[in-house]
Parts: C-alpha cells; sequence; structure tokens
C-alpha cells in the first residue's frame, strides 16, 4: 500500500505544462489483480494495493486500477454517511464529468458555462456502492428518511469510459464530521476547483492488473431512493444526519 499526505503530493507536483493546464507529472496509482468486493468497506486486504490519501478530519481516498478498470475508495468514520463526487476530464472531448454517489448515483457534464441538469440513475460505464438506506425514524414533523452511517463509498469506473493511460481529476468528499461535529467538505487535490480542470490532478495507470471486474457485485438496489432536501446539485444532495 502506497500511503501519501495531500501536502506531499502538492508539494512535488512539477509546473504546470504550457498549453494543456495540467500538471506535468502523474501521480502513479496501485494496481490490483483481484477486484475489490462491493461491500461498503475499503479497509480490508482486497484495497491492500491502493494508493491512499490521507485527509482532513479522520478520512482517507483510495485509488487503484486493473486493466479495465479505476477503483476509488472513499473512507470516513463512524458517523460519516461519506458522500463522494470525483470529477473526470475526457481527454477525447475535453468536457468535465462529475460522477455523484450519495444515497443514489447520477453523473452531470459541464458545457463550459454550467453544468447539465442533475440526473440519477444516468451512470454510464461506472457504479458503485451508494449510501445505503437504513429506515425511518418518527419526529414531531413526520416520519423522516434515515440512510446509514459508516459504510466506505467504492466506486468503479470501466477504462474504456474515458480515453488515456492517465487520468485528469478531483475527487471531493461530504458528509463527514469534525470532532466538534460541524460538516465538512474534503477535496483532492485539496485546491482543485471543479470547473476548472487545471487544478485538478492527473492519476496513472500501470501496465499491471489482470481481471476483468464486474460493476456491484455484492451491493442490491432495494428502491430507488429519494433524497431529503431535494437540492438541484449533486455537491447539496448529502444524506442528512440525524442530530
Amino acid at each position: 500500500m502506497t500511503r501519501l499526505p495531500p501536502r506531499l503530493l502538492i508539494a512535488v507536483t512539477l509546473p504546470l505544462t504550457a498549453g494543456s493546464g495540467i500538471a506535468a507529472e502523474s501521480l502513479p496509482i496501485g494496481a490490483t489483480s483481484v477486484a475489490p468486493l462491493f461491500d461498503g468497506r475499503c479497509d480490508q486486504e482486497e484495497w491492500r494495493p491502493a494508493t491512499v490519501i490521507d485527509l482532513p478530519a479522520g478520512v482517507s481516498l483510495r485509488f487503484m486500477h486493473d486493466r479495465h478498470s479505476l477503483f476509488v475508495c472513499a473512507e470516513g468514520k463512524a458517523q460519516d454517511h461519506t458522500v463522494i463526487d470525483i470529477y473526470i476530464e475526457d481527454a477525447a472531448t475535453g468536457r468535465l464529468h462529475n460522477l455523484h454517489a450519495s444515497a443514489q448515483l447520477g453523473e452531470r457534464v459541464f458545457n463550459g458555462d454550467s453544468w447539465s441538469e442533475s440526473e440519477f440513475w444516468n451512470n454510464r460505464d461506472w457504479g458503485g456502492f451508494w449510501v445505503p438506506y437504513a429506515g425511518q425514524e418518527e419526529t414531531d414533523s413526520g416520519p423522516r428518511t434515515q440512510f446509514l452511517k459508516g459504510s466506505h463509498r467504492e466506486i468503479q469506473i470501466l477504462r474504456r469510459r474515458f480515453a488515456g493511460e492517465s487520468w485528469n481529476l478531483m475527487v471531493v468528499i461530504g458528509a463527514v464530521f469534525r470532532e466538534d461535529g460541524s460538516a465538512v467538505r474534503l477535496s483532492f487535490p485539496d485546491d482543485g476547483v471543479a470547473t476548472d480542470a487545471s487544478t485538478w490532478r492527473r492519476i496513472a495507470f500501470s501496465n499491471r492488473g489482470h481481471v476483468a471486474a464486474q460493476i456491484g457485485a455484492k451491493h442490491r438496489s432495494v428502491a430507488q431512493l429519494s433524497l431529503p432536501g431535494g437540492e438541484d446539485s449533486y455537491g447539496d444532495t448529502a444524506p442528512r444526519p440525524s442530530r
């Protein structure tokens, strides 16, 4: 397992390549020959080859790949819902894609001026372990939907979806909390901007990894859930923690 703090990654980044807006150095990520089981846990042996990024608030981010897929996992704490947004620049088209996993999966595209309308279950060539439904609780204002805390957010993206042996990306993690209970949103790289790919980080695939993985091996849908709150941007559609 390769473990790198985000500040070190920033310190070793080379100057921007003229005209490309992308850091010249790529971050190599771990290769695996065993596709992980999507069970909401990325602290197990199958994630051992991953490159690990330690983030604040007790959160970590893992990257690994095989010949067919990129695997990403965000590991929060027992009290976190751990929502993830992965932003990827498509080298073939120049378009920016936002792959989102909270209580639902969804994808949107940046057209240069604004993001496309937020939609759910429109994911193509990628999948993941979304925040599981955990029943309802009775409140003074009526029943309130509950979501499971403590599961890790595992994502698999087929490499055929985006061109190249390296991808320029950014990851944002939400619905996690500091020790004082205040919510925090974390990003890698920590100064990345969702609409500016020149602020993102490029990861590089190696030629190792020999398994054709199946998306979502264990996780099964029980319903297409409606998120509490009803906001129309992925960045704010995290399950709301019960207090």
